[in-house]
């Protein structure tokens, strides 16, 4: 593989070693992000650039392609499984990502009905946590209160997670509630290889989120920082998959 990259780079120009690459390999080395801050060229990085057929799960999907940690894999053949609770979400992902199962849903630890606050469709800060806006300065901009059912991540995955795929890495991005949805998961039944989720700055606390995925055997192995001194973004990988 090395060997034909280092051919094309020598021999061809670029707009024709770029349509090459993607035809053979299933993707370039000027691959764009569609992540809001790099997050799927972490993970490029860390799962291997020529994975061509995995499978993902995201949670707080927001949109189909912009902001979007799993759309550059979408791309490159990959599949999996987009969630999010904002009403009318899936409709675009519906159009877009016609492969991935599209669900619109909450998600938690509890199966029932939690208040969504909705800012706008275009907000990717809508949240089923008011301590969360308010901690950010959001609540001012919320315009709606609205019900919404939610359902725990095992009750999804028990439904919808393919049998025999494997499942390469889980992204989480909530608002707030982070934690509710991975403490609603079977650790010992669906184990994503790789996870990327954000956690909130507890003054003199250690993070609560990567205390709980340490406790279920995953190891930090890249970070963002998102928003200084108040959120961080983590990168973890199952230890058990390194034994």
């Amino acid at each position: 593989m090395g060997n034909l990259k280092a051919t094309l780079k020598r021999i061809l120009p670029n707009n024709a070693k770029r349509r090459i690459e993607q035809f053979v390999l299933g993707y370039h080395s000027h691959a764009p992000s569609f992540s809001s801050a790099g997050e799927d060229m972490i993970l490029r990085h860390l799962i291997g650039s020529d994975k061509r057929d995995g499978f993902f799960v995201d949670i707080g999907a927001f949109h189909p392609s912009r902001s979007s940690n799993t759309y550059f894999f979408y791309l490159n053949g990959w599949t999996g499984i987009n969630i999010d609770a904002c009403p009318g979400s899936m409709k675009k992902f519906k159009e877009v990502r016609p492969r991935d199962i599209n669900l619109e849903v909450g998600v938690s630890d509890q199966r029932g009905e939690l208040t969504y606050y909705f800012i706008d469709d275009e907000s990717s800060a809508n949240s089923f946590s008011r301590e969360f806006l308010a901690s950010l300065g959001m609540l001012k901009f919320v315009t709606k209160e609205i019900k919404v059912p939610v359902v725990t991540l095992t009750d999804i995955l028990d439904e919808h997670f393919p049998i025999g795929r494997s499942f390469d890495f889980m992204s989480v991005d909530v608002e707030g509630l982070d934690y509710n949805v991975l403490a609603s998961n079977d650790w010992e039944k669906y184990r994503p290889r790789f996870i990327v989720v954000e956690d909130l700055h507890q003054e003199g606390e250690h993070p609560r989120v990567l205390s709980f995925l340490r406790s279920h055997d995953y190891d930090v192995c890249a970070r963002n920082v998102i928003i200084m001194n108040r959120v961080d973004e983590y990168f973890l990988v199952d230890r058990r998959t390194l034994q």
